[in-house]
């Protein structure tokens, strides 16, 4: 039997892409999404829809069915990346050096198609859908912002559903995987000190960069042997930023990077771990050393009773076999955990990967394309996904 949601996502396919292309052609970086933002709230509004700001460049839509019921959320984040896009699409972005580069502008095309979708129907569905179009998750921040401004309460959301385009994943596919998805992600940066000399006596100095380097790789001894090896583990610095000139022996290194896990313990045992390492590296070098550590994003846990529910109703979508139920784990990082924290969710991938297309690249990439045939599918998901859950 056709499958009337996906029926109509694809009737709106042209409607769909024209919006991505819209947004990927002016994307805007976090908490600048003004423009973006503006255009979603008129398109909600022409759908009849309710809307509320949430944040300063957020906008959720709010649908009530034909009775009272329970209330679901569906999100998409709206945000871009710094990056210099060299994808050589013909609506590439506008915006020197900013780029979406993560999909969300598809994101964001989806979710409007599928509140375009779920406006038309609801007088066939008890209970409330929320669309929150969030701001700022490329900063780690947004989701948390909102969650705590409030937007699963007022009517209380009783499940929320995410969902991000991948080209891990063949087009056509969605992983809807139980318990762990993706990795923790937290920040630090940390400021060693030394003292300067001329580069032909480091005798006469403490070198910081020796120094920097020492700590560096220290801190893999943190991944293989203060933590359990069977806990995935990631410490990674990323830059370095080191000495004034080729005959000076350096007195200062900055240097950043990020710490990935699923084991929460672990999560908050890692910088006193780096503590003890830097303290101690630095010791031995003469030098001093300052660590800065942020917790940003906790792991992402798919609820199972939630994913148990979406998964035949997404098979109605993409077929069963085209469900995706065990992945390797995600090490990426994303904030939709910051709502895990006030209710039940699941986070979706959806597969773009098209090789005839040329759409390989990773996210993050300059190069990353995105195969625009998944995009009413996609649409298609969120739909199906809000009204499996208000069952």
């Amino acid at each position: 039997m056709e499958n009337t949601i996906l029926k109509r996502a694809y009737e709106l396919a042209d409607w769909i892409i024209d919006r991505r292309r819209d947004f990927h052609l002016h994307p805007e970086l976090s908490y600048h999404e003004v423009r973006t933002t503006g255009i979603i709230k008129e398109e909600l509004q022409k759908m009849g829809m309710e809307t509320a700001a949430v944040g300063e460049t957020g906008i959720m839509g709010i649908l009530h069915g034909k009775n009272g019921g329970k209330t679901v959320a569906l999100r998409g984040d709206i945000d871009a990346l710094p990056i210099e896009e060299k994808s050589g699409v013909e609506f590439a972005s506008a915006n020197t050096g900013v780029m979406h580069a993560c999909g969300h502008d598809t994101h964001t095309s989806m979710l409007l198609g599928a509140a375009k979708i779920l406006s038309e129907r609801k007088d066939t569905f008890d209970g409330t859908i929320k669309l929150i179009f969030q701001p700022a998750e490329e900063m780690g921040s947004g989701a948390r912002e909102l969650t705590e401004l409030g937007v699963l309460r007022d009517p209380a959301v009783e499940a929320i559903v995410g969902m991000h385009i991948m080209a891990d994943y063949p087009s056509g596919t969605v992983v809807a995987q139980e318990g762990p998805l993706m990795a923790s992600g937290d920040q630090f940066d940390l400021e060693i000190l030394g003292n300067s000399c001329h580069g032909s006596a480091p005798w006469q100095g403490k070198d910081a960069n020796m120094c920097a380097t020492a700590v560096i790789q220290a801190f893999q001894t943190i991944v293989s042997r203060k933590n359990d090896v069977r806990v995935p583990l990631v410490l990674n610095v990323g830059t370095i930023q080191a000495g004034e000139r080729f005959n000076v022996t350096s007195g200062k290194a900055v240097l950043t990077g990020t710490v990935r896990t699923f084991d929460e313990k672990i999560r908050r045992q890692v910088p006193v771990w780096m503590e003890q390492v830097l303290k101690g590296i630095c010791d031995a070098y003469g030098c001093t050393g300052e660590l800065h550590y942020q917790y940003v994003c906790a792991s992402v846990h798919n609820d199972i009773p939630i994913i148990r529910c979406l998964q035949p109703a997404l098979g109605e979508i993409v077929g069963t076999e085209n469900v995706l139920k065990k992945i390797p784990l995600a090490m990426g990082s994303e904030d939709f955990s910051a709502y895990q924290t006030e209710a039940p969710g699941a986070m979706l991938f959806l597969g773009t990967r098209n090789e005839e297309k040329g759409c390989v690249y990773p996210i993050h990439s300059n190069h990353f394309k995105v195969d625009e045939n998944v995009l009413p599918i996609g649409a298609a998901i969120y739909a199906q996904s809000a009204l499996a859950l208000l069952k």
